[in-house]
């Protein structure tokens, strides 16, 4: 197969496990309004925008021979620094919040420096190899301080629950240090030690591209995946009961043509609906005016007609339907 289909193909899979990752994180951060999960969302929505400008650089560079001879070709130097910013600061706010750091001064002062750092390079700094090293390995000083002040924050820590919630990171935290790592020493050979005017026309050089970076962001979508399943396979156990106008409002929508699909009569239906709403029987039967043992007869023959074993399997049932 041509080498650069493989790069068009990898180029296809890096986007698609950035977007499944942001649309997943979106999904668990819908449920629970969890914050890591509406970083995580941003962080991997902006990364997908940043792969996109890497593959549309691809095309630029292919499309254009004077471009593809420049060893020093930096696509769109504006475009990378705002969505590389934009990435890494939402994963800076997704570590700020295990580590607790509330101060809006240490959650964006990063950020700026990061856009400080990164002009400074760009429009002072003559374009060459080294330039281009530089410019790019300011990701990885911006990764690299959030695992340096994590560290920090873990060992000044004082309360036990605390360490204890961090520990478990203790494997993809030095996982994040080796990638770091690893993305460094790909910019030093391919940029500082490999005349990248000497890779072979067939398999073409582009600066953008980190093959170690990644790896680290498949590493970071991996466990940002896994923790958002945790929150929707949650809400499938433990489906909702009680949650304002809304979620009353959805019920109301859905519940006729659910009641429809299991042949609930309308009494049957009006006592389903209560029962979404978190009510036992006592309560079903005051809101109705009906004796408690005729709820009880009337929830009897609901379970029975949805073929549910009990209350949360019929709830979950509901919210699977819908």
């Amino acid at each position: 197969m041509d080498s650069s289909l493989i790069l068009f193909y990898y180029s296809i899979v890096m986007q698609v496990c950035a977007i499944l990752t942001a649309a997943s994180c979106l999904a668990a951060y819908l449920v629970s309004r969890n914050k890591v999960q509406l970083y995580s969302f941003v962080g991997f929505f902006m990364y997908y925008i940043d792969c996109m400008l890497v593959f549309r650089d691809d095309y630029v560079m292919a499309s254009q021979t004077a471009a593809a001879h420049e060893g020093f070709y930096i696509g769109d130097p504006v475009s990378s620094i705002v969505f590389g910013c934009a990435f890494l600061s939402a994963f800076w706010l997704v570590v700020c919040e295990y580590i607790e750091q509330d101060s809006k001064v240490m959650r964006f002062a990063p950020a700026v420096l990061f856009i400080v750092a990164s002009l400074t390079v760009t429009l002072l700094m003559p374009q060459s190899y080294f330039h281009m090293f530089v410019f790019y390995s300011l990701r990885e000083v911006f990764m690299a301080w959030m695992l340096i002040y994590s560290a920090y924050r873990y060992v000044t820590m004082h309360h036990q629950q605390q360490h204890v919630r961090l520990k478990r990171f203790k494997r993809f935290y030095v996982a994040l240090w080796f990638l770091v790592l690893a993305t460094v020493a790909e910019n030093v050979v391919f940029l500082l030690i490999v005349n990248p005017g000497t890779v072979d026309a067939d398999l073409p050089f582009f600066p953008e591209r980190n093959f170690a970076e990644n790896l680290l962001a498949l590493t970071c979508a991996f466990i940002a995946f896994r923790n958002s399943l945790k929150y929707l396979s949650m809400r499938h156990i433990d489906p909702p009961k009680k949650g304002g106008q809304h979620v009353e409002a959805f019920i109301e929508q859905n519940l006729v043509e659910y009641a429809a699909s299991r042949r609930l009569s309308p009494r049957e239906t009006e006592i389903l609906r209560l029962i979404l709403l978190g009510k036992d029987n006592q309560n079903i039967a005051t809101e109705l005016s009906l004796a408690p043992g005729t709820v009880k007869v009337h929830v009897h023959h609901i379970l029975q007609k949805t073929q549910m074993a009990n209350r949360q399997k019929l709830i979950q049932d509901y919210w699977n339907y819908v």
